[in-house]
Order: C-alpha cells, then structure tokens, then sequence
C-alpha cells in the first residue's frame, strides 16, 4: 500500500473516531520504535486505537491483531508523560478500514482488541 493512501486511510479513521464523539488526545504518537494511530478518550477510558488498512478486497478487512507488548510499552511511556491519566481505565482499540474506493470504505471498530472474549484459549 502507498505512503499516500495510507495517510488519507488514517485520516479516515480519525474522522470516524470524531464522528463517533471520541476525543482525540494524541494523533500518530510514537515512543521509540513504536507507533500508535490514535490515542482517545471514551468517558474517561483511555483507548490506544491502532488503524490496520487494506486495499485488496479479494483478501477482505484487514485482522484486528494488536501487538500487546508494544500496546503496554506505548501505555507505560503515555502514562509516564500524562500522570494525570494514570488512574482511568485502559484498553487497546483496532480499526481496520478496507478500501474500496477512492471515496468508499468499510470501517470495524473492535473495541478492547487484547480481550479475551470470544478467543479458543484451550491448549
């Protein structure tokens, strides 16, 4: 996918989380090597939102994964800067947006990504 699709996607999904009556706190915050799209406040939840886009609608709407050991390095170092914070709720958040045009998309919002509803944890 290229740089400039990449970047309206993301601006799509930040629209969307407006949309939704999400306030952005931050937008591409970055704490070394790591990366989130979208930090917001849900009511006094803090949800690290991470955007996956796809452009290939033969493979469908990009997964939901989200990497918890970066999630918690990037909640660690917000928290770190942003004391104030440190004693709400916490989730991690993925949108996945396909693209099916240049002015059309499908959007899924999985709220609390890292939860374990819904997961075959059987060994």
């Amino acid at each position: 996918m290229n740089k400039k699709l990449k970047k309206r996607a993301t601006g799509a999904i930040g629209r969307y989380l407006d949309l939704m009556g999400y306030e952005t706190l931050e937008a591409n915050w970055r704490h070394g090597d790591d990366k989130v799209d979208y930090i917001i406040d849900d009511m006094g939840c803090v949800a690290f939102v991470f955007g996956r886009v796809r452009s290939n609608l033969g493979v469908g709407i990009p997964d939901e994964s989200v990497d918890r050991k970066a999630f918690e390095r990037l909640a660690a170092a917000y928290f770190a800067e942003h004391p104030e914070l440190a004693d709400c709720p916490v989730r991690a958040d993925a949108v996945s947006l396909l693209v099916l045009s240049d002015n059309r998309a499908l959007i899924r919002h999985h709220k609390d990504a890292l939860s374990a509803c819904g997961l075959d944890l059987r060994p």
